[in-house]
């Protein structure tokens, strides 16, 4: 019937196909170069669009828009920290040596009070010639008040090396919330470069299935050999798999990412939303070098500050050992009072009996000295000759770990700056790669290149794509494992 139409309505109506057909097919080509510049849905869209919708509510700041939980960075921080257990474990820590030093605070400062009291029942006697009686019952109080007035600075040594243990604590409390902070962030866009990775390829999928749409359309028209309608329909069929793997992936990671920030069991689905490059404006301190880069992390890294930390103690606790040298001075206040009989005489071979009280006090000094601490081979002169040991093994270890680190801090800092320059050029490899498929799709529609080229370009370009989101996980990784150095976030 087509031919019976003319050649001139033939070659009306296959022109009309061609065009039709590459508005379909172009729709999505014609996005390449703009997919480099990526632009995401954040939440503050997904609410504004959804202002009138009644199936759009937001609880715990978290937006909930049919039945799916939207979650950007901002919210992945702030529940990573509330869920985290860790990190409340390490708060404890804190509380537990506040506890500590405010203990050893009171044994310097505080005396001891000690209250006792009792009763005493006994058979009653006759006082001597009296004709009276003693009573049946004493009672009796007591209160003494001590105090260790000197102990060779010991307490005091103990309250310095509390005070040290409640900083390191404090200090580890603080690093471990960064590093919550840190972590989170790797895992939030370690796991949206998995969902793009998923839409680069998804999109990619769609492309060859316009194109095998296109083709099979060339094919009935006789422009192309069933051949090369054949060889697009097998291009599309193979990124079926593949797609699936990408997608189990991104659901694997998603599901550990939600479990690091304790988001787990809920009645919805959850969606991570944000912009991938957010990432990219994470950047090493400007108009520093590398020197004084290093510089601040030796200051600032929480092991090497631990370990100093610890040195400090060791010599504390020697000096703890060392107190035993000293003698100890006590002293010791005490009051007290009991019930008496007093027995008068009141005439002649007649007396009489009254119960009184009788108040008592003391203060009392005590010097205790401990010869056998002046002995080369006693426990106390080991215990402290241990301390000094101790101290030189530990500073082996403090210069080691310093030289590890700055060692290990350069390298970090180096790969930086190189992930830096490969970032750039990925961006730039993936914008050319873009334009050059747009232009090889040109060319082929134009009759100039075969399907072959235009394949590679779209290999090159998925390519391309896939490189720069790989470049911009490991820009942000290296960069953010130096600001965790760099105790900067």
């Amino acid at each position: 019937m087509i031919i019976a139409i003319g050649g001139c309505k033939l070659r009306y109506f296959l022109s009309l196909l061609f065009i039709i057909s590459f508005m379909l097919y172009g729709e999505d080509t014609n996005t390449l170069i703009e997919s480099t510049n990526i632009q995401y849905t954040t939440t503050n869209d997904i609410v504004n669009n959804s202002t009138n919708d009644t199936n759009t509510f937001i609880t715990n700041d978290l937006v909930i828009v049919d039945n799916t939980l939207y979650i950007n960075l901002e919210d992945a921080l702030r529940l990573a920290l509330e869920n985290d257990k860790q990190l409340k474990q390490a708060e404890y820590d804190v509380r537990i040596a506040q506890a500590q030093k405010d203990g050893t605070f009171s044994d310097i400062f505080l005396p001891q009070l000690s209250i006792s009291g009792g009763v005493n029942l006994k058979e009653p006697t006759e006082y001597q010639g009296t004709g009276i009686d003693s009573s049946i019952d004493n009672y009796s109080a007591t209160a003494t008040l001590s105090k260790q007035l000197f102990s060779g600075f010991r307490n005091l040594n103990l309250d310095k090396a509390q005070a040290l243990n409640l900083q390191m604590k404090k200090d580890t409390y603080y690093d471990m919330k960064k590093n919550v902070d840190i972590n989170t962030m790797l895992s939030f866009y370690n796991t949206f470069i998995a969902k793009e990775n998923y839409n680069v390829y998804r999109q990619s999928q769609r492309n060859y299935s316009n194109r095998m749409n296109y083709t099979y359309i060339q094919y009935r028209n006789g422009q192309v050999s069933e051949y090369d309608y054949l060889t697009s329909k097998v291009q599309y069929e193979n990124t079926k798999p593949q797609l699936i793997k990408l997608s189990n992936q991104y659901q694997t990671l998603k599901l550990t990412f939600l479990r690091q920030i304790g988001v787990t069991n809920l009645p919805y689905d959850v969606e991570i939303v944000g912009n991938i490059l957010d990432a990219t404006n994470i950047t090493l301190p400007p108009n520093l070098s590398e020197d004084d880069l290093i510089t601040i992390i030796m200051r600032n890294n929480i092991d090497i500050k631990n370990m100093a930390s610890n040195l400090e103690m060791l010599e504390y606790n020697r000096r703890v050992a060392s107190s035993y040298l000293w003698p100890t001075i006590t002293g010791s206040a005490n009051v007290g009072i009991s019930t008496v009989d007093k027995v008068t005489s009141t005439g002649l071979n007649t007396y009489k009996k009254e119960r009184d009280s009788d108040f008592t006090w003391g203060v009392s000094f005590t010097l205790n000295y401990s010869l056998d601490s002046l002995l080369p081979f006693s426990s106390t002169a080991k215990k402290a000759e241990e301390a000094e040991l101790n101290i030189k093994k530990l500073e082996v270890s403090y210069d080691e770990l310093r030289d590890n680190i700055e060692v290990n801090s350069r390298d970090l800092i180096s790969l930086a700056n190189s992930q830096a320059l490969t970032l750039d050029s990925q961006a730039e490899n993936a914008k050319t790669a873009a334009y050059a498929l747009q232009m090889a799709e040109r060319q082929y529609r134009g009759g100039s290149i075969s399907q072959l080229e235009v394949q590679d370009a779209e290999i090159n370009y998925l390519n391309a794509q896939l490189s720069y989101l790989q470049a911009i996980y490991d820009y942000f990784s290296s960069t953010l494992q130096v600001l965790k150095l760099l105790s900067i976030q």
